[in-house]
C-alpha cells in the first residue's frame, strides 16, 4: 500500500505545481516523475535515464504527426478555409442551425485545437444569433460540445495521440480513430441536445452580420480527407488481406502510415491559397508544437518510469484489476482520468499522465486492439470531467458567450459532465456487446 501512495504523492505534486504554483505541465510531470523515482529508490542518475529513454521515444513515435497536424491546423485557419467549411455546413442544414454547428465542432476539432478552433468559429455563432431566434448561449454550448469531444477522442488531436504512444499503438492508430469517431457522435450529440434546451433567446445583444466566405479550395477538402483515408485504409487492409493484391496493401500501408498521411495532408494545404508566406505558418505552428509534444513527451517519461519499477507488479493485485474485465479497467482508466482533469484542468494532461500509469499494468493482459481501444477512449471521457474554473476551454467559452461565472458552471460544466458520463456509458455498452 505505500508504494501506491508514493504514485498518489507524486500525482499530487505534478497538480500543485501546475495549478497552485502555475508551472508548465511539462515541467509539472518532470518535477513528479523525478519525485516518485527517488520515493521508489530508483536513483537520480536511473530516473533521468527512464525519462529521457521515455521521452525520446515519444519524439520519434509522435513527434512529426503532431507537427504536421499543426501545420495543417495553421494554413486552414490562416486561409479561412473554417470559416469556409462553417458555412457550408450551415447551407447543408438550413433550419438546423444548432445541429450543423454542432457537426462543424466535431470535425473540426479533429485538425484544429479546441481553444482555437471555438475562438474562430464563435464569430458563425454570433452571426446566427444576430439574425435567428437561436439564442448565443445555444449555439456557442452545441458547437463547444462539439469541439470537446473531438479534443478528446479522435486522433490525431494531443490527447488521443499521446494516448496511443503511451499505449504503443500508434501502427493501429486507424482502429483508435474509427472508433473514436463512433464513439465522438453520441457525445457530440449530448451536447446538441443539452443546448437544445436553451433555444429562447436570452438578453445578449449581438450586432455582427453574417460573413460571407466564398466556397474553400478544394485542396482544403483533400488537405483533411486524404490523410484519415489513407489511415483508415491502413486499417482495413490490415484486416482484409487478399493474396494477389499484396503489392496494393504495401502501398496501402505505406500511404497509410501516419506520418506519412499527415505529410501528404501538408503538402496538399500548401496549395490553399493564403495570405501569410509559408515561414510565418511554420514559426506559428510550432508555437503550437513545442507545448504540446513536450507534455506528451514528459508524460511518455513519467509512464517509463512506472514502467521500470515494482509499480507494474503491485498495482494490479491492489487494484483488483485482471485480464478478464475490461469494463471495470475502463472504469479505472475513466475515474482516474476524471479525478485528475477536475483538480488540474487540463484534458490533454489528464489523458497523457493517466494512459503512462495505465498501460504499464495491462501490457502482460492480451488484450485485443478493440479493448485497448476502449480503454483510451474511456480515458479520453473521463478527461471531459468537470470543466470549470481551472481550464482554460471553459473561460474561452463562457467569455465568447457572455456568461457570468455562475452561468458558465450552470451551463458549461454541466453539459462537460453529462458528455463525460454518456460517452462513458456508450463505451461500456460497446464492449459489453463486444463480449456477449
Amino acid at each position: 500500500m505505500l508504494i501506491l501512495s508514493y504514485l498518489l504523492l507524486s500525482i499530487l505534486v505534478i497538480i500543485l505545481l501546475s495549478t497552485k504554483f502555475r508551472l508548465n505541465p511539462a515541467i509539472s510531470l518532470f518535477i513528479g516523475g523525478i519525485i516518485l523515482g527517488l520515493l521508489l529508490k530508483i536513483g537520480l542518475l536511473e530516473t533521468l535515464t527512464f525519462q529521457v529513454i521515455g521521452l525520446i521515444n515519444s519524439l520519434k513515435g509522435i513527434g512529426l504527426i503532431i507537427f504536421f497536424s499543426c501545420i495543417i491546423g495553421q494554413i486552414l485557419k490562416e486561409s479561412n478555409s473554417i470559416k469556409r467549411f462553417g458555412n457550408i455546413i450551415l447551407n447543408s442544414f438550413q433550419n438546423k442551425s444548432l445541429f450543423s454547428l454542432n457537426i462543424l465542432g466535431l470535425l473540426i476539432g479533429t485538425v484544429v485545437f479546441c481553444d482555437s478552433a471555438f475562438l474562430i468559429l464563435n464569430g458563425i455563432s454570433r452571426s446566427i444569433a444576430s439574425s435567428s431566434s437561436l439564442s448565443l448561449s445555444s449555439l456557442n454550448l452545441s458547437l463547444s460540445g462539439g469541439l470537446y469531444s473531438s479534443h478528446t477522442l479522435i486522433p490525431p488531436t494531443p490527447g488521443p495521440i499521446a494516448m496511443i504512444d503511451n499505449f504503443n499503438m500508434i501502427d493501429q492508430i486507424g482502429s483508435v480513430m474509427i472508433l473514436g469517431i463512433l464513439v465522438s457522435i453520441p457525445s457530440s450529440l449530448i451536447a446538441f441536445l443539452f443546448a437544445r434546451n436553451l433555444l429562447n433567446k436570452d438578453n445578449i445583444s449581438i450586432k455582427n452580420k453574417v460573413q460571407k466566405f466564398k466556397n474553400p479550395s478544394v485542396f482544403s477538402y483533400l488537405t483533411i480527407l486524404i490523410p484519415l483515408l489513407l489511415i483508415s485504409l491502413n486499417t482495413i487492409s490490415d484486416i482484409i488481406v487478399i493474396d494477389y493484391v499484396t503489392h496494393i496493401n504495401t502501398v496501402i500501408n505505406f500511404l497509410g502510415n501516419p506520418t506519412i498521411a499527415l505529410f501528404i495532408g501538408v503538402v496538399l494545404s500548401l496549395f490553399i491559397p493564403r495570405e501569410k508566406e509559408l515561414n510565418s505558418i511554420i514559426k506559428n505552428s510550432f508555437n503550437d508544437f513545442l507545448p504540446i509534444v513536450l507534455l506528451t513527451s514528459m508524460g511518455a517519461a513519467f509512464g517509463n518510469i512506472i514502467k521500470n519499477s515494482d509499480l507494474t507488479l503491485l498495482l494490479p493485485d491492489l487494484l483488483s484489476i485482471n485480464n478478464n474485465n475490461v469494463v471495470y479497467i475502463c472504469f479505472i482508466g475513466f475515474l482516474c482520468s476524471a479525478i485528475l482533469k477536475t483538480s488540474q484542468g487540463s484534458s490533454t494532461s489528464s489523458m497523457i499522465i493517466v494512459s503512462s500509469i495505465i498501460f504499464p499494468i495491462i501490457s502482460d493482459f492480451g488484450f485485443d486492439i478493440f479493448e485497448l481501444s476502449m480503454i483510451i477512449l474511456s480515458i479520453g471521457s473521463g478527461s471531459m470531467m468537470i470543466s470549470h474554473v481551472n481550464d482554460s476551454y471553459f473561460w474561452i467559452v463562457t467569455k465568447q458567450t457572455k456568461f457570468n461565472l455562475i452561468d458558465g458552471l450552470k451551463y458549461f460544466s454541466i453539459m462537460s459532465i453529462a458528455q463525460s458520463f454518456g460517452t462513458f456509458l456508450f463505451i461500456v455498452i460497446l464492449v459489453t456487446l463486444k463480449s456477449l
